[in-house]
């Protein structure tokens, strides 16, 4: 069976008149000499597969955020230093585990130079140096279904994002 040409039109003409859906934003981030972090150190496992688990965890955090990005802007986020909540306990538990505590004294803070550009690879913002630091991480609340390893780093990430990033009324 033919298709009429006026229906074929008229199809065409549907598709001509709905705008493509934007893709959104896009993240990207790197660890500027993370050998010389203040506090990047596993409680378990080993240096690389721990710090593999934390790039993995930022970088999944960022990608979230960046979909909130007006279509076809870039954030690159270039880690300087990061210091994890808590302390990891020098006493190893059976097992040959060591643990990261957490208290008040150990709070999280975060180092970076950042940049948002458009589509063309312009900059739209940067700023170098930016430090973030809860230093009452403890006092807030947290789900019990919450189980993500770099939970304090990755909530004080989201709220920096919304607070400086996102576009004021969303």
């Amino acid at each position: 069976m033919k298709t009429p040409i006026a229906l074929q039109a008229a199809v065409l003409a549907l598709v001509l008149a709905v705008p493509a859906t934007a893709v959104a934003g896009e993240a990207r981030m790197s660890l500027q000499n993370p050998d010389k972090f203040t506090d990047i150190e596993p409680g378990n496992g080993t240096d690389k597969s721990f710090r593999k688990g934390l790039e993995r965890a930022f970088t999944q955090e960022l990608a979230k955020s960046a979909k909130t990005l007006p279509a076809g802007q870039t954030l690159e986020l270039n880690f300087t230093d990061i210091d994890l909540a808590g302390e990891v306990d020098p006493v190893e538990v059976p097992g040959g585990y060591q643990l990261r505590l957490l208290k008040d004294v150990y709070f999280p803070r975060l180092q970076f130079d950042y940049r948002v550009l458009d589509a063309a690879g312009a900059v739209v913002s940067e700023q170098k140096d930016v430090e973030l630091k809860d230093m009452s991480y403890l006092s807030g609340p947290r789900s019990s279904t919450t189980n993500t390893s770099f939970y304090y780093e990755t909530r004080m990430l989201r709220e920096w994002f919304t607070k400086t990033l996102l576009p004021k009324g969303q």
